[in-house]
């Protein structure tokens, strides 16, 4: 099945700029998210392709590759130079029909022989897993030998790797002949999975040769973003709209967290911007690591239309001074 085209997912043209495309896929997030549209698996799948599509063209390095090579630039183990040179090798073969040079090295005229290309590297130029089972090159040809550790990646929802989980994950394994076997295995993802932190599966690399251990598997996570939290390290970030009473009065507001609802107490003269801390609501404990904080940022949210105007200049009777009197450059 064809693939589909990353900017027609989000809706934007190849060349929107990086804040169109931010713009765009929060819009779409918050209208798609599963938290918006429990049980809705059409809404799911369709968040899952936005979420794919913004992972991609939001990262100028994804993208550049995408731009350039298509869906075959993302995957693992994928070789952008060596992808070039066959690209350059087959322009110049299907001008001159055949290898350039006729098996010698190219003159003036240019191209690239079998001598310069090496087609052993073809393999590798679009790899998946089975392209990282590199060549066991000066290793000793006698006794055990480990086997080699696999390296993998794996798109995590947000709220996921915030919580943790256990998934099956299938993959292309060689075993200690080479031949390439079908395994699937249960991968538990702890809590507080971080971009680009690799996950350690102990065993599940490579099968070693003539008794040798097997390797590892490392799964590299790729956290795709979520249209309500952000997250620095343990503590997480979420913005709440109250009203202008709530924030006038003070108010105990229902909030959201990773484990669930909680109340919180609002207090009175209440700031836009200004952030409450709910402590432990943030990424769960785990093995040494505390559980994070949640963070709230009040957001004060004025009424758009249908206010009295008496109500609004009893507002402004309020304040006792200039509220922009500290702002200087």
């Amino acid at each position: 099945m064809a693939e589909r085209d990353l900017y027609k997912i989000l809706g934007v043209n190849r060349g929107a700029s990086q804040n169109e495309i931010r713009k765009v896929y929060r819009k779409l997030a918050r209208k798609y998210h599963p938290d918006i549209n429990p049980g809705n698996k059409e809404a799911e799948t369709k968040f899952k392709e936005i979420a794919g599509a913004h992972d991609v063209l939001s990262d100028p390095k994804k993208r550049k590759l995408y731009d350039e090579f298509g869906a075959a630039g993302l995957a693992s183990g994928f070789d952008a130079e060596k992808a070039r040179t066959y690209n350059q090798w087959q322009e110049q073969a299907s001008r001159t029909g055949g290898w350039a040079g006729g098996g010698a090295r190219a003159g003036a005229g240019g191209g690239f022989s079998a001598q310069e290309f090496d087609m052993s590297d073809l393999g590798n130029i679009f790899g998946d897993l089975g392209g990282m089972f590199g060549r066991r090159r000066g290793q000793a040809r006698t006794g055990p030998i480990p086997g080699q550790d696999i390296e993998a990646a794996m798109d995590i929802d947000f709220l996921d790797a915030v919580r943790g989980f256990q998934t099956a994950l299938s993959l292309q394994r060689p075993d200690s002949t080479g031949a390439m076997r079908p395994e699937t295995i249960r991968v538990n993802i702890p809590p507080g999975a971080e971009p680009d932190k690799r996950i350690r599966v102990p065993g599940k690399g490579e099968a070693g040769v003539r008794g040798g251990p097997p390797g590892d598997l490392y799964i590299t996570p790729r956290i795709r973003p979520h249209p309500f939290l952000t997250r620095s390290g343990r503590d997480l970030t979420m913005d709440v709209p109250i009203t202008v009473g709530e924030a006038v009065r003070g108010a105990t507001v229902e909030v959201p967290t990773p484990t669930g609802p909680v109340k919180v107490k609002i207090p009175p003269g209440a700031q836009s911007g200004q952030l409450l801390r709910v402590k432990g609501k943030g990424v769960p404990a785990h093995g040494k690591s505390p559980a994070g904080d949640l963070y709230l940022r009040l957001m004060v949210q004025v009424p758009k239309d249908g206010v009295a105007p008496e109500a609004v200049e009893k507002i402004d009777q309020a304040y006792t001074g200039d509220v922009r009197k500290d702002l200087r450059l």
